[in-house]
């Protein structure tokens, strides 16, 4: 069954190129990436995603932000060792309970786990650990790349010197409960004059 979900993909992109091939090959248009809104000196939002898709950090050093590379490196290092620290645990307690159920003496041997029933719980338990740890490997690869395509976005986000956010407590009257009041917080963006 999971094998026929991984080949749907591939079905979809092959009928995306039948359906491209009905255009003639001389009219092939390549499109151009317009980069009209870009201003000199700012990076551009795709170069940076398509860099930190194809080296985690490089979108966060084209957008000048070398300081997120150790934490790109860290997450995607902490995620690996997961992996590794899921997988070891899974190939031990797999050949424990392979031994177990031959009658074969293995690593857990007269311990409180040395049982086929704990043995085999264990081992699924560390099996689904593992394969959401790669799961979590893929979605901090993703965010990294994702982030630095919104940084490059967000780069070129004017802020106008004019505008300015204050925060306040104020008290809030409930009108159900005459005289009643609650304590909450104001949050107010005005233009300065």
């Amino acid at each position: 069954m999971n094998r026929h979900l991984l080949l749907l993909p591939v079905f979809f992109c092959f009928l995306q190129v039948a359906n491209s091939q009905s255009v003639q090959p001389d009219s092939i248009a390549v499109p151009q990436p317009d980069f009209s809104n870009v201003k000199p000196g700012q990076p551009v939002p795709k170069k940076s995603l398509v860099l930190s898709l194809a080296l985690p950090g490089a979108g966060q050093v084209y957008n000048g932000r070398i300081w997120k590379v150790p934490l790109v490196y860290g997450a995607i290092g902490g995620m690996v060792y997961v992996i590794d620290f899921n997988q070891s645990r899974y190939k031990r307690l797999k050949t424990a309970l392979d031994l177990k159920r031959q009658n074969l003496e293995h690593e857990f041997t007269g311990t409180s786990i040395d049982s086929e029933r704990t043995l085999l719980a264990l081992r699924d338990s560390y099996d689904k650990n593992r394969q959401m740890s790669y799961f979590g490997l893929f979605v901090v690869y993703a965010l990294q790349a994702v982030e630095a395509f919104v940084d490059a976005h967000l780069l070129g986000f004017e802020i106008n010197e004019e505008l300015s956010l204050q925060v306040a407590p104020q008290l809030q009257f409930d009108p159900m409960f005459q005289g009643s009041a609650k304590p909450g917080i104001q949050i107010v963006l005005q233009r300065r004059k």
